[in-house]
């Protein structure tokens, strides 16, 4: 079943099927991205985002898996992924998923367009219960996905985000200690949070001493 947004169109669709949405700024567009498995080893790329068109939210990346990994005269090569068991490098532009090449016979297959409630099901199956068969009656597939299902962990956002949250954060104290001669009083404070840093292993040793070169204008 397709369930509907309030206008009556489906509510889970691609990105690219939908012209009145993009991107948030603050957010970035993997799409085109490689995606890398849990043994390290790239399964494929994002080629375009599942929507949320009522709450706008991205729900599921649509990864096109290379040819490799699927059997040569399978014509559907996507899979859908809930965002939050995926993550961001934390710099480069790849995505990193908690499965494998064996892992994706447990995937069923995604042939475009708007996503309905059985295939849902399935995917949260193939995630949380990768030993046990699927049946429709487990998953009352003909009922829609509601809050509950979506408040767990695998369409948290932010899990999909952290790695590069973290690292904007960090950044953003490497900033501060650069931003030319402070007082006396703000350099002192400056070098004691870059110790505190140091310690936590947050920079390394030259890298400490280099911001703290800058830090008292040298």
């Amino acid at each position: 079943m397709t369930y509907k947004s309030n206008d009556g169109l489906p509510r889970l669709a691609p990105l690219h099927d939908l012209k009145d949405f993009k991107v948030a700024d603050r957010n970035l567009d993997v799409r085109g991205w490689e995606v890398i498995g849990s043994d390290g080893k790239r399964l494929g790329k994002v080629d375009d985002l599942i929507v949320d068109r009522e709450l706008m939210k991205v729900r599921y990346l649509d990864v096109d898996v290379d040819k490799n990994h699927i059997l040569p005269d399978t014509d559907a090569r996507h899979i859908l992924v809930p965002i939050g068991a995926a993550q961001l490098d934390d710099d480069g532009d790849q995505v990193f998923v908690t499965m494998d090449q064996a892992s994706l016979s447990r995937f069923p297959f995604y042939r475009g367009g708007a996503v309905d409630a059985d295939y849902e099901y399935r995917v949260m199956h193939a995630v949380t219960s990768p030993g046990q068969a699927y049946t429709q009656q487990s998953a009352a597939a003909t009922t829609s996905p509601n809050a509950d299902f979506y408040s767990r962990e695998q369409f948290d956002e932010n899990r999909f985000y952290s790695n590069r949250q973290q690292r904007q954060q960090t950044q953003d104290n490497y900033q501060s200690p650069i931003m030319g001669n402070s007082p006396i009083q703000e350099d002192i404070a400056t070098i004691e949070r870059l110790r505190q840093m140091l310690e936590q292993g947050t920079i390394t040793h030259d890298e400490f001493t280099a911001l703290k070169r800058k830090a008292i204008g040298l």
